[in-house]
């Protein structure tokens, strides 16, 4: 068993308890890929079959507005795991909501949905480990919005801060502010009244 999947084992051994051999069995249906800074490996508006969860680096979730801009819903860091927010659609396929892409070179775990749905039908809690996999996002999202829409942008940036303790130092600071909603030069004075 690779450090990679040790580190995934580790994290959903967090939620769901799983045996040594469905662990094994599980690990033998993922696969361990690498990107580079820059790779958009899901593209909003197209089907998804796997979801990610990262071993080293960090990615954005957004979506290119019809204005040109960018909008800048997540970032996601080492032990999490990544999704385009995929919803089925009418025709039961996965759709992604959102681009994700790499703004560092990453190390993941990439976990099939096929893989999943075996987990599911197969092992004694495989419906606890699906439905946590799908509710993580889900919740994320809500959260999202609620954040947004009800907590002031000094607060919002101090959790910011709380969830990924270097985000300064490894993401563009036009990209914070695109999260928070707020020009860069909002977010410069915003870091500079913190200070004093």
């Amino acid at each position: 068993m690779t450090s990679e999947l040790n580190v995934f084992n580790q994290f959903i051994n967090r939620f769901v308890k799983l045996s040594q051999h469905e662990i094994v069995d599980f690990n033998n249906k993922c696969e361990i890929v690498k990107f580079e800074k820059g790779d958009v490996i899901i593209n909003a508006n197209t089907s998804q079959d796997s979801l990610f969860f990262i071993v080293k680096g960090i990615i954005r979730n957004y979506l290119e507005l019809e204005n040109g801009g960018i909008k800048i819903y997540n970032f996601r860091m080492e032990n999490s795991q990544v999704t385009g927010y995929a919803l089925y659609n009418y025709s039961n396929s996965l759709k992604s909501l959102v681009n994700v892409e790499c703004l560092e070179d990453c190390t993941m775990v990439k976990v099939p949905l096929d893989a999943i749905n075996y987990v599911i039908a197969n092992y004694k809690n495989g419906e606890r480990l699906g439905r946590f996999m799908a509710e993580y996002h889900v919740m994320e999202m809500i959260n999202y919005v609620i954040e947004r829409d009800t907590v002031s942008i000094l607060e919002r940036y101090e959790n910011l801060e709380k969830s990924f303790p270097n985000i300064h130092q490894r993401v563009p600071q036009h990209m914070i502010a695109s999260y928070l909603s707020i020009t860069p030069v909002h977010l410069s004075n915003l870091k500079k009244s913190r200070k004093h």
